[in-house]
């Protein structure tokens, strides 16, 4: 391809070493500890992962990968090579959250107060008019008068205000306070609580005690990082998570295209194709039927919950429907609805950064830490996903990483962390922009990261299982595999070494999903994975000549198989291939070049009319061609499919009232 060479970054030993020198250093400089360095060196410093990420030495990028087994090999790469540099850039231009609120209401977990020291800054003052706030409670009824409806999930009743002039108890999950001066409104604004809820007993099942020999699970998402994006813009996340021996798979390969598809897998080891026929029949059905994990863990005794910190690009809730019932004890797209439509502000591209003066990431990460506070007593299952500050952007995640850092310590200090196995993940890299137009950005968007840190009484109990997880980082793994090992955690009789040695006797190599705490077969392939071609960073590929007969008529039946798809929607234009930008033909790994009687070529097209820019891998075989996987956009499309609603046929059309 037209793609500039991989440069290869030094094996982890080397990086370690280096890493630590350069760490060393600088905690010198701050004179202080590695924790103080992470904390108190001047915030605004970017901490610049390339010093101990790049190697000293070129080394020979045909003897070096992410991985190598004997099914796949996954080229090493340089998290700061020579093509990706020009990308990588500290977002100067973000805007701040409007601060015109910051503090003149303030809480904790138990009350809410108001700042009367700040009154001059509105230009009153308290002896001329009296401040009065209302506090009022809203949460999600149980009632539904329209089961039908598309925006069931989003329904919402408020409680009757309660005024006060200096505090007042909290005893409601979600809150919306506003204050007036006389007639005049000066003041809105939205607080979220983890409140002790009384644990509802599922079949017959009570709730597990903190003393039983169990985890909390805590999954942490942050959308569109892919590992090497995570080493860039989260250096100081990521030499915390190193710090206490946290695994990072790097093999860990993606299985579709955007969020959804991935998560699915994980959530519940299904494909979104599957989905349609287990519990999803058709378009516009709630995921109420579905046998999410989170419900093994509710029959198991933990409380339950889900998050993310953005409503309109909710994973069940963008162009879908959501839920009907509640799907977890602590549920709060009920709060993030409604405080994104009444208080979200600084919309960039397709997200709210902000509630009022705060951003949304981390009311999510206040809110997962209250959580863990209220539920110290209890076991936890909880999933939760950032997607507001890092879905559009490659930098934004630098935003982040001195937040992220301060979440993870605050665990630490409080021992939450010895009772719970983190997994710290993301669905895939970025999927747009001029780095997705390198050789390294096609690999980066389809490699997310997965750091997974278990406590040292896990690593001592179950050293079978730990040993498993650290031989797998180098082995191919996708969601289907988080959610076997999920599966695992909800009873550990089932990873003690003695289970485990004998489980290692049965068949299940050929799995699609296999848990971490057992070994992933070195044989393992893209097919045996469950990843179709389009996605898999196992296979090689030559480039071939973009006017080459294999490169048109891949890319005829590529433009043939969107028009197919777009026939449907009869508001969606009719797209004409302008030019073939890159063509190659995929070369299979060792294990499965014996079994393919077929050539494969990934082809990208721009079409028109909307300047659509498309990747697709199709396979020519018994004289035909056909498609391996989905097809991906490679740049951003805007409104010009307004006039869908189907979050795929987004992808490709182009509205002819446009």
């Amino acid at each position: 391809m037209v793609r500039d060479r991989i440069t290869i970054i030094a094996s982890n030993n080397t990086i370690a070493k280096t890493r630590f020198r350069y760490l060393l250093l600088i905690s010198i400089l701050c004179s202080g500890s590695f924790f103080i360095l992470l904390m108190n060196c001047n915030k605004n410093l970017y901490f610049n992962n390339e010093i101990y990420l790049k190697d000293k030495e070129q080394l020979d990028y045909k003897r070096h990968f992410t991985i190598e087994t004997d099914g796949c090999v996954i080229p090493g790469m340089n998290a700061y090579d020579e093509s990706i540099k020009q990308f990588v850039e500290y977002p100067k231009t973000l805007k701040k959250c409007k601060e015109h609120n910051i503090s003149l209401i303030e809480n904790n977990q138990t009350h809410i107060w108001i700042n009367k020291n700040i009154m001059s800054e509105y230009n009153y003052s308290l002896e001329d008019v009296k401040l009065i706030c209302c506090y009022r409670a809203f949460y999600r009824p149980n009632f539904v008068e329209d089961v039908q409806s598309s925006r069931v999930d989003d329904r919402i009743e408020y409680q009757d205000c309660i005024n006060f002039s200096e505090e007042i108890e909290v005893n409601d999950e979600f809150v919306r306070v506003n204050c007036s001066l006389g007639e005049q409104l000066i003041y809105d604004d939205f607080f979220l609580f983890a409140l002790k809820k009384k644990f509802l007993i599922h079949d017959d099942k009570k709730e597990i005690s903190s003393n039983n020999m169990t985890y909390n699970i805590l999954i942490l998402g942050i959308d569109a990082v892919s590992r090497l994006n995570f080493y860039r813009t989260m250096p100081k996340t990521l030499a915390y998570l190193k710090t206490k021996g946290a695994i990072d798979l790097a093999g860990y390969n993606k299985v579709g295209d955007n969020t959804f598809p991935n998560l699915i897998p994980m959530l519940l080891g299904l494909t979104p194709e599957e989905l349609t026929k287990t519990c999803i029949p058709y378009k516009k059905a709630t995921f109420d039927n579905c046998p999410f994990i989170w419900e093994w863990y509710k029959q198991a005794g933990f409380y339950t919950a889900f998050g993310e910190d953005s409503s309109s690009l909710g994973t069940f809730n963008y162009l879908k429907v959501g839920f009907i019932n509640t799907p977890t004890d602590y549920y709060i797209h009920t709060f993030i609805n409604e405080a994104e439509k009444k208080a979200g502000n600084n919309h960039d591209f397709n997200s709210y950064l902000c509630l009022n003066n705060k951003y949304f990431y981390n009311v999510l990460l206040n809110y997962i830490e209250n959580l863990t506070i209220t539920l110290k007593s209890s076991r936890l299952f909880g999933f939760f996903w950032e997607i507001t500050m890092s879905h559009d952007y490659l930098n934004y995640p630098m935003i982040m990483d001195n937040d992220y850092v301060e979440f993870f310590l605050k665990l630490d200090k409080s021992d939450y962390l010895k009772d719970t196995i983190l997994f710290l993940v993301s669905d895939h890299g970025i999927r747009w922009g001029g780095i997705r137009s390198t050789k390294q950005g096609h690999l980066e968007e389809r490699l997310p990261f997965v750091f997974i840190l278990v406590p040292p009484s896990f690593r001592e109990t179950y050293t079978e299982a730990y040993n498993n997880i650290i031989l797998n980082s180098k082995r191919l793994a996708t969601p289907f595999d988080i959610h076997a090992t999920l599966l695992d955690l909800m009873d550990l009789d089932n990873i003690q070494n003695e289970k485990l040695n004998s489980r290692k006797k049965t068949f299940y190599e050929q799995d699609r999903g296999i848990s971490l705490f057992m070994p992933i077969p070195s044989n393992r392939t893209c097919k045996m994975a469950g990843i179709t071609d389009h996605w898999c960073t196992c296979h090689r590929d030559n480039n071939i000549a973009n006017n080459s007969s294999e490169a048109v008529e891949a890319s005829t039946h590529l433009l043939i198989y969107l028009n197919k798809m777009l026939s449907e929607y009869e508001k969606c234009a009719k797209l004409k291939l302008v030019a073939i930008a890159e063509a190659a033909e995929i070369i299979a790994s060792k294990s499965e070049d014996d079994k393919i009687e077929s050539r494969e070529i990934m082809t990208i097209i721009r079409t028109e009319p909307g300047n659509g820019i498309f990747e697709g891998t199709l396979r020519y075989g018994n004289g035909e061609w056909t498609m391996t996987g989905s097809v991906s956009r490679l740049n951003l499309y805007g409104n010009q499919s307004y006039c869908v609603d189907d979050n795929v046929i987004k992808l490709y059309c182009y509205c002819l009232s446009n």
